[in-house]
């Protein structure tokens, strides 16, 4: 066995733990998000939400001047290069029925009398969602734990991953109001 002195040794290790921490940067949390597309455009979507927190709610609006439910997953899915329909029946109508949603899947509520789909949320995990209420006048981040939208929820939706096409619910899809 040959002999190595102490400074080698000590080179060598040093030389073993930068090659260790190189190749531990490949595999960073990063790595999966380059490589994701949904996740992605999830991150795209609920950041942009989140910088709308505070918009004032304005039927009709789908700008960072002022939003109403469904103008607000418009213009998040549209920052994100996502073309989604207008209405929150539209949309309701359009997306992919889920039973779990994920952060980014929109949820649907009945919040008239009329029985019909008539608002629009976007699921910002940890049993929250970003909405613009018309009650509050603005865009918040609410629980989804309060009983008003526990009783009004119809169900979630994706448009992300695989082809989206028309689906019927079992829920009563009439027209009804937007968001």
């Amino acid at each position: 066995m040959i002999p190595i002195p102490p400074c080698t040794h000590r080179a060598f290790l040093a030389l073993l733990l930068s090659g260790l921490f190189w190749l531990g940067g490949c595999a960073a949390p990063s790595a999966p998000l380059r490589g994701d597309p949904h996740t992605v455009a999830r991150q795209r979507i609920l950041g942009t939400a989140e910088r709308l927190i505070g918009t004032p709610y304005v039927l009709g609006g789908e700008s960072p001047g002022g939003v109403d439910c469904s103008g607000l997953v418009q213009y998040a899915y549209l920052q994100a290069g996502i073309r989604l329909p207008r209405t929150a029946m539209e949309q309701f109508r359009s997306g992919r029925p889920r039973r779990k949603v994920l952060p980014g899947d929109l949820l649907f509520f009945r919040t008239g009398n009329n029985g019909r789909v008539s608002h629009v949320g976007i699921y910002a995990g940890k049993g929250q969602m970003i909405h613009a209420s018309s009650g509050s006048g603005q865009v918040r981040k609410v629980s989804l734990n309060r009983r008003y939208w526990r009783q009004r929820l119809v169900g979630g939706a994706t448009f992300l991953g695989g082809t989206t096409s028309l689906v019927r619910h079992a829920a009563s899809t009439n027209g009804g109001p937007s968001g």
